[in-house]
């Protein structure tokens, strides 16, 4: 098994993707815990850092409206909700991980 933090980063944004998709839609029935134990599922012999996907997933949901207020006056002609829904979720996670760079262990 690898700690590959780049494969963690992915389970990480189709969590979050998954997460925007299905609250857009008013699907009441969401719960993010079981979406990214899911995803963490079909990837558990390929990674063994599941604590870094859990902490990122955790903070950007539970920190995006503070993510997008920072976001939004770097490119004022792009408000946030018309940028792609990928390109925003990469944007929110990378300005996360910068933010709590060190809260993460190192060596990964």
């Amino acid at each position: 098994m690898a700690s590959n933090r780049h494969l963690g980063r992915i389970i990480a944004l189709q969590t979050l993707y998954e997460e925007e998709f299905r609250l857009e839609a008013g699907d009441q029935k969401f719960n993010l815990n079981e979406v990214l134990a899911r995803n963490i599922g079909r990837y558990q012999e390929m990674v063994e850092d599941t604590d870094f996907i859990r902490n990122l997933v955790s903070g950007v949901s539970k920190d995006i409206t503070k993510l997008d207020k920072q976001l939004q006056p770097i490119a004022p002609e792009w408000p946030i909700d018309q940028i792609a829904r990928m390109d925003r979720i990469v944007l929110r996670i990378g300005l996360y991980e910068l933010e709590n760079e060190n809260d993460w262990s190192s060596g990964h």
